[in-house]
């Protein structure tokens, strides 16, 4: 899902650039400290989000001309590198997807990062500090942050994503909310699934992938649920 910039105002695309220039400059610092110390599972993040946008269902007529839908893969992401880096990977990973739908998109990228990337990074971010008030447990890990949140990220991303279109009257409110809007609870079962299997995974394999993944602090014997 992506916003084409002949959709929106050019005072509100700039805008949104330069809100969006300000979050990646807060985060530069944390991200390409991130990025350096993770360059291997920076480099099988960027190819999981890359395989993700490249698998996009578009609509080419009818309300709905120029909506595209595909899986986000932001929640891994985060897991994988922490929120900072996440904004950071995504950001330079949308640059190349919305110039492939023409160079003028481009001008809108700061409207995508903040209305595609920022609700699911910003829902993995409320999901781990729930965790981190529950047990520590491994399962509580992976469903919770890995399966959960990946559904609320994809369906908040849903949400501002029609709710934006409304409000600039891109399409009718009919047809957002009642054949738009459905589909990312169908989506959000993909991600779920697809965000919290990989989780699993890197959990049992390749552990170090994870940046918010402790072993001493999930892998303790005493770990348990109820206490």
């Amino acid at each position: 899902m992506y916003f084409l910039a002949e959709w929106f105002t050019p005072a509100l695309l700039s805008a949104a650039l330069l809100l969006w220039a300000a979050v990646l400059l807060a985060a530069a610092k944390p991200a390409f400290s991130a990025l350096r110390r993770r360059n291997g599972a920076a480099v099988a993040a960027a190819a999981y989000l890359a395989v993700l946008w490249g698998l996009n269902a578009g609509l080419g007529s009818g309300q709905l001309a120029g909506m595209s839908y595909h899986l986000l893969g932001i929640n891994l992401l985060t897991l994988m590198l922490g929120l900072p880096a996440a904004l950071w990977l995504g950001t330079l990973l949308l640059i190349p997807y919305l110039g492939l739908h023409g160079a003028e998109n481009l001008y809108a990228a700061g409207l995508n990062a903040l209305f595609v990337l920022l609700p699911a990074a910003t829902a993995n971010f409320l999901f781990r500090r729930l965790s981190s008030k529950l047990p520590d447990n491994l399962f509580i890990y992976i469903f919770l942050n890995g399966f959960l949140a990946a559904a609320a990220g994809m369906l908040l991303t849903g949400l501002s994503v029609v709710a934006l279109l409304q409000l600039a009257g891109v399409f009718t409110a009919e047809a957002l909310w009642q054949s738009a809007f459905p589909v990312f609870f169908l989506l959000a079962w993909g991600e779920a699934f697809l965000s919290g299997i990989f989780t699993a995974v890197f959990v049992a394999l390749r552990p170090q992938w994870l940046a918010t993944f402790d072993d001493t602090r999930f892998l303790r014997a005493e770990n348990s649920i109820w206490k």
